[in-house]
């Protein structure tokens, strides 16, 4: 039988081109955002790009590809150095709201007894508070700043997808090979790290991709609604917020590039989540999931042959 290669980027090429498509999208935003001071034709000056008043509200042109707002700053330097702050905080959230909700889940489900009980009831209660109502109140206790935000947005949202991560953990910790492991000495840190992570790792990947367009849309929500990053701090949402709003008979362009880059950006990590989720799990990938025709074929082949192969040593010692 011919092995099929490439690895999880092979198979997402093979089966899912769409998702592979919107996984290259984020990585030219990934790209867009390190390397924004090569890339964008107006440079920052003292963490600011400078306003040209002459050049206000130019429509898209040559000189300017998107446009300039209602400052005279460049539309496309700005997108390009407001991707570096959503990147930033995108990221860092996704990385923290994951790895608090693996902590929470699998810890919960592995130890379990009254540890179990009492923190999914606490769980339970936090649920019940709007998420958006939680973010707006520690950002108008902690102030506005990426590293606020950044906690705001990732600790409701990791307490949050701690439920999906423990459901998959205790039929884990259900498992013959866990339990065997938990009889031969295996003490719960043991089996945590050793048996129900690395198991649970796909549904971690898929929560990775989809809580990454969660994050760049709430983060764009609070920037909005005027609780996002400093005012001088190049940002989609801020700029939605500014200008977007007012200038959107008069000068369409300024809202349409940030409101684009963010539909694209939320796009594709919903995308690629689902590729993920879709090539990762196999009760998932439908119709027959992992056992298609050729495979049943494979199986019943075999075991045709096994049969045939214990009859005639039956024959031979008859």
């Amino acid at each position: 039988m011919e092995k099929k290669k490439g690895g999880l980027l092979g198979t997402l090429w093979r089966t899912k081109k769409v998702s592979f498509f919107c996984m290259l999208v984020l990585l030219a935003f990934i790209f867009a955002a390190v390397f924004a001071d090569a890339l964008a034709p107006q440079k920052m000056q003292n963490g600011m790009l400078q306003s040209r008043l002459l050049e206000a509200m130019q429509a898209p042109s040559l000189k300017h590809p998107l446009g300039t707002d209602a400052m005279g700053r460049d539309l496309l330097s700005y997108m390009l150095y407001g991707a570096r702050t959503s990147v930033i905080i995108g990221l860092t959230c996704t990385v923290l709201t994951t790895a608090i909700s693996v902590v929470l889940g699998a810890s919960s489900a592995v130890i379990g007894g009254r540890f179990d009980l009492y923190l999914q009831r606490v769980i339970d209660a936090w649920q019940c508070i709007p998420g958006m109502l939680v973010s707006l109140i520690l950002m108008s206790m902690f102030g506005s700043g990426i590293p606020q935000m950044i906690l705001v947005l990732s600790i409701p949202g990791g307490i949050g997808g701690s439920r999906m991560i423990r459901s998959a953990a205790i039929s884990v910790k259900d498992s013959g090979y866990c339990n065997m492991s938990r009889m031969m000495g295996g003490g719960s840190h043991w089996r945590l790290w050793k048996h129900v992570v690395p198991n649970v790792m796909p549904l971690i990947l898929m929560n990775l991709a989809n809580c990454l367009g969660g994050t760049i849309m709430a983060e764009s929500t609070l920037s909005f609604l005027g609780f996002g990053v400093p005012v001088n701090t190049p940002d989609w949402g801020a700029l939605l917020t500014a200008q977007g709003r007012s200038k959107m008979y008069s000068a369409p362009w300024i809202g349409l590039a940030p409101g684009i880059a963010i539909t694209l950006m939320v796009f594709a990590a919903a995308m690629l989540g689902d590729g993920l989720r879709d090539v990762l799990d196999p009760r998932l990938k439908g119709g027959m999931g992992t056992f298609s025709l050729k495979k049943i074929h494979k199986i019943a082949a075999k075991y045709v042959a096994s049969l045939k192969k214990e009859g005639a040593k039956a024959n031979a010692k008859a």
